[in-house]
């Protein structure tokens, strides 16, 4: 049927599209169709990007408003651009058609992630609010930039391509509410975002403290997509302004120059045995997992 996950192909085959919330399917489906994209444009060939259309169709037969499909979207944000990008190689319209559905159920009541979690025999209150998943509202009616960075960007990103593929002035207006909030009360000055480990998430307006910053490095990547979306369209230097602030600080600042050391978040000030109870942030870049 062109599914591809090897988790849920091998380990629970059962559980295929179960969890959207939790469970990265969509998410890592979305990175598989970047990379294709990515092989074509790089080789000229073609296998890759045909698999991955081939899952792209299934995907496409199971979510949307049919009797027999699901009204679900991704807990992580991701294929949303990736469908877009997918479209802009093939031409294929039920690409763009299925990331604009995504961006526009998100948030919908009743929450699909609640109904899920009933039907895995959870109680959906147990796992904390919509927000985090910026599920809250429908993404039009949403004010400020909340949840998890990451997925927050990845979502504007999506979001502003389908605005630019459609012409969607109301999804336009919202992405720049989104960037309007970010960039002027929830970012810091070397353009980090996301100012809370706990979630790696936004919290509230200028909240922004140097010490205790999480301002993750796929953080900054998303914010970089986000703004690269957004000066494509709006041609303001606003957007490169904050795309090169993220791009030169946070990002490069993630890895060693000899790529054998890393961090994954990027605060602002540390200060060593001054976090007894709550752990130290290293001082230093750390040897990657496993090393």
């Amino acid at each position: 049927d062109g599914y591809l996950n090897v988790h849920f192909t091998v380990v629970e085959p059962e559980k295929r599209w179960s969890n959207l919330r939790d469970q990265h399917e969509l998410y890592c489906a979305g990175h598989l169709m970047e990379a294709a994209v990515a092989h074509l444009e790089a080789t000229g060939r073609r296998e890759f990007l045909d698999v991955m259309c081939r899952y792209a169709d299934y995907i496409v037969s199971v979510f949307g408003k049919g009797r027999k499909q699901k009204r679900g979207y991704p807990g992580h944000e991701e294929i949303e651009l990736a469908l877009v990008k997918l479209y802009r190689a093939t031409g294929r319209r039920s690409y763009l058609d299925l990331a604009k559905f995504f961006v526009d159920e998100r948030g919908r009541s009743p929450h699909y992630f609640d109904r899920e979690a009933r039907e895995r025999g959870e109680d959906p209150v147990r796992f904390g609010g919509h927000d985090y998943f910026q599920a809250h509202l429908p993404v039009r009616e949403q004010e400020t930039a909340e949840g998890h960075a990451v997925r927050a960007c990845y979502l504007y990103a999506g979001m502003a391509d389908v605005a630019a593929e459609t012409g969607d002035r109301e999804l336009l207006v919202a992405c720049r509410r989104m960037w309007k909030n970010i960039t002027e009360k929830r970012m810091y000055i070397h353009g980090g975002i996301g100012s809370s480990r706990f979630g790696e998430r936004f919290t509230i307006d200028y909240d922004l403290p140097n010490e205790e910053a999480y301002a993750e490095t796929c953080a900054a990547i998303a914010l970089v997509f986000f703004a690269h979306r957004m000066v494509q369209m709006d041609t303001d230097r606003q957007y490169s302004d904050v795309m090169e602030r993220a791009l030169y600080n946070c990002i490069p600042a993630g890895v060693s120059l000899d790529g054998t050391r890393f961090f994954y978040d990027n605060y602002l000030a540390s200060f060593p045995g001054s976090h007894r109870f709550t752990g130290q942030k290293p001082p230093v870049r750390q040897e990657w997992f496993g090393g």
